[in-house]
Formats: structure tokens, C-alpha cells, sequence
């Protein structure tokens, strides 16, 4: 009778512990079709809505639980579900970054939607040589046109060339990071958009930092800037050389103080680049704040004659001014201060190099200031003047 008796017991534990499993599965499955439910009634523009056909199944999934778990981040259950998401992409060899100090790799689409942000606001995003590094060890070679050649007959002996001497540039490295916070009742509310909300917040500040670091950047934890190094005379062919990060600048003739940009001094300026740089006439362009970019604009033929500098015909395009385009940025040199270079103008792809570290991380801290919780992003990222003879800039002095 005992061995029956324990027998039976064995079989109550077994449906005990089989009816506590399923009731576990049965909660998690609510709570996920919950989630989903909550989702699909979102109006469109709100995150989880929108057309998403070029993610993965896996990535879809990724993505999903990490914005449940932005909501929730204190809640075991969604972390738990997100690191298992996490797990399964890299079980499909879908790169979506690498989690550091307690971190998370944000979605690729929403790390894509700041980064294009970025790009929108950040004209230097789309005109210099941005290249992906994996690690800060990242240098690139300058081929400095010092080597040279000759002439011979067919049977005439051949006497060795000079090797062109190579220059080689490592941008310096830093961590870009934002810290914004939401209070837990905007997460908690399905209508809140967690989503765009981070891509707002942090594609602007980012751009301007961004922009900011590769014109004045002084190389501490962060690009080094292009004006860093102050601009001199000195001509490219002259001897010696400039030092790598320090460019050329011209000054304008007109009198006054400071002395006024004319129209004679930027096509001094375009043509005091190589010709060999402005045959990529696409990587070519003029940078300038948008307060001197307006008083360009007013520059006239004559007192009464028609503006020099004309709207670009091609709609959604950049203006251009002779025949190149016009970036503004407000980390620029105003034109009315005395010794500053509110111009710039050039071959950016061959000038500048931005050394992008891979993956967008994020930190979520539910518990630092109660109500609210913390978003630590960050990515690395440096940069630094690559080739110095294919950037000019224009000098504002007595």
C-alpha cells in the first residue's frame, strides 16, 4: 500500500508541477498578446506602427520586446524576453551591436532613424569620408605626391625614383552620450511614443555636438576639429610642408575692418584648391554659417545689378555658388569676426575622415530618480583632417 501510495504522490507532484508551468506560460502569453493588442491599437506615427519591411522576423521581435522593456525596464519578465530576442538574432547572425555594462544594442531601426536624423541636421555626416571602425586602433595613409618619375629610351638604363613618402593620420576617439529621462507614467501610457521620442531628443543634440567636434574639436575625448590647428599662408607646394592637421586660408583684399567677403575672394578661394581635388566635383562644397551665407546672398554685380549668388534651380537640392553647393552650420565663425574663417571650402570626402564606431548602446536606469527613468545612449566615434591640401579656408581680418 506505501509503494502505491507514494507512487500517487510522485504522480501529484509530476500534474503539480506541469499545472504551475502552464499556468507561468499561460501569464506570459496574455501579457505578450496584451502588448501586442496595445500595439495594434496605436494611431500610425506612434512607435510599433509604420511599415517595417526591411526587418527580419527576428529583428521585428528584437525590436518589440525592447520597446516593451523600455516601458517596464524593472519588470524581470520583459528583460528576460528581450535578452532571449537578443539571443536568437545572434543565433541567426543578425549584427545588432554588442551589450556593454549592463546595456542594451538599440533596434537597428531605430539606431538607423538617429543616425539618418543626424545626417539630416549634420551636414559633415554627408560630405566627409566616414569610415567604420571596430576599434580605436583605426589610421589611414596620405599619399603625399612627393614621388617621381622619368624618361628613358627603349634600351637606355634605368636609374631608381624617388618612393612617395606616406603620411599617416589617427583621428582621436571619444564617446558622444546622451542622458535623457521620462517619467514611468508617460511610459506606462501606450500612446506615448518611447520610440520617437529618442530619436527626437537625441538625433539633435548629437548633430550639433557632432558638428561642433569636426570644426573646432580639440582632440580631447572627441574629434579633433579642423580649425583646431589655426590655418596659415602656406601654400601646398611650399617647403616644408604645413604639419598634417593645419590647412591653408586666404584673405580677402577689400578693405575694412574686418575685412568684408566679396565675390573676388571666393573664387580666389575655389581656386586655391588643387585641380586634381575639384575634379570630384561631387565631394566638393562651401560650409559657412547661415548668418553668413545671408550676407553672401546680398553681395550685387553692381548697386543696382542682380544678386551674384542665385538659387539653385533643381528643387529639394542645396544652393550653389559657383557651381558648387552651400552647406550652413551654426558651429561656424561668424563673418564679422575679426580673425575667424567663416569659410570653408573644399574636397571633403579627401579632407576630413570621421572614424564611426559600430552600434548605438543604451542603459536604462528605473531606479536612480524615483518616478522616472534614465536612457544612458552612447556611441565612440573620432576624427581628424586627413589630407590638408584639399580644404581652404577664407579669413575675416583687418
Amino acid at each position: 500500500m506505501s509503494q502505491i501510495t507514494e507512487s500517487l504522490n510522485r504522480i501529484n507532484d509530476g500534474v503539480d508541477a506541469m499545472r504551475a508551468s502552464h499556468d507561468k506560460e499561460t501569464a506570459e502569453l496574455k501579457s505578450r498578446i496584451e502588448i501586442l493588442e496595445a500595439n495594434g491599437d496605436r494611431p500610425l506615427g506612434v512607435a510599433g506602427s509604420g511599415d517595417r519591411t526591411n526587418e527580419s522576423h527576428a529583428q521585428k521581435e528584437y525590436r518589440t520586446e525592447f520597446l516593451s522593456w523600455l516601458r517596464k525596464p524593472h519588470d524581470t519578465l520583459y528583460k528576460s524576453r528581450l535578452t532571449q530576442a537578443s539571443h536568437d538574432l545572434s543565433k541567426k547572425d543578425v549584427t545588432i551591436g554588442t551589450t556593454t555594462a549592463g546595456g542594451f544594442a538599440l533596434p537597428e531601426q531605430i539606431s538607423t532613424q538617429i543616425e539618418n536624423r543626424v545626417r539630416q541636421l549634420n551636414p559633415f555626416r554627408k560630405l566627409v569620408n566616414v569610415q567604420q571602425c571596430g576599434t580605436n586602433d583605426f589610421k589611414a595613409l596620405v599619399g603625399m605626391a612627393d614621388g617621381t618619375t622619368g624618361w628613358v629610351g627603349e634600351t637606355t638604363s634605368r636609374t631608381a625614383t624617388l618612393t612617395p613618402t606616406l603620411r599617416e593620420r589617427a583621428p582621436t576617439m571619444g564617446e558622444l552620450y546622451a542622458y535623457p529621462q521620462a517619467s514611468n507614467w508617460s511610459l506606462e501610457d501606450i500612446f506615448f511614443n518611447v520610440q520617437q521620442w529618442l530619436v527626437d531628443d537625441v538625433s539633435a543634440d548629437w548633430s550639433a555636438q557632432e558638428a561642433t567636434a569636426i570644426i573646432s574639436g580639440n582632440g580631447t575625448n572627441r574629434p579633433t576639429g579642423i580649425l583646431n590647428s589655426t590655418p596659415v599662408t602656406t601654400a601646398d607646394t611650399a617647403s616644408p610642408v604645413r604639419a598634417a592637421g593645419v590647412i591653408q586660408y586666404i584673405q580677402p583684399t577689400t578693405p575694412g575692418s574686418p575685412a568684408r567677403i566679396n565675390m573676388d575672394s571666393l573664387i580666389s578661394l575655389v581656386y586655391t584648391v588643387a585641380e586634381r581635388y575639384l575634379q570630384e566635383a561631387d565631394a566638393c562644397a562651401f560650409v559657412m554659417h547661415r548668418t553668413t551665407a545671408a550676407f553672401i546672398r546680398t553681395l550685387k554685380a553692381s548697386t543696382a545689378g542682380s544678386y551674384l549668388w542665385q538659387e539653385s534651380a533643381a528643387l529639394g537640392q542645396p544652393p550653389t555658388l559657383l557651381g558648387y553647393p552651400v552647406y550652413t552650420c551654426d558651429a561656424m565663425t561668424l563673418h564679422t569676426v575679426a580673425d575667424g574663417f567663416p569659410v570653408l571650402f573644399g574636397n571633403w570626402k579627401r579632407g576630413y575622415l570621421l572614424a564611426d564606431r559600430i552600434g548605438t548602446t543604451i542603459t536604462v536606469d528605473p531606479y536612480t530618480n524615483p518616478g522616472y527613468t534614465r536612457f544612458y545612449l552612447r556611441k565612440r566615434l573620432g576624427g581628424c583632417v586627413l589630407n590638408n591640401d584639399a580644404l581652404k579656408a577664407l579669413r575675416s581680418a583687418d
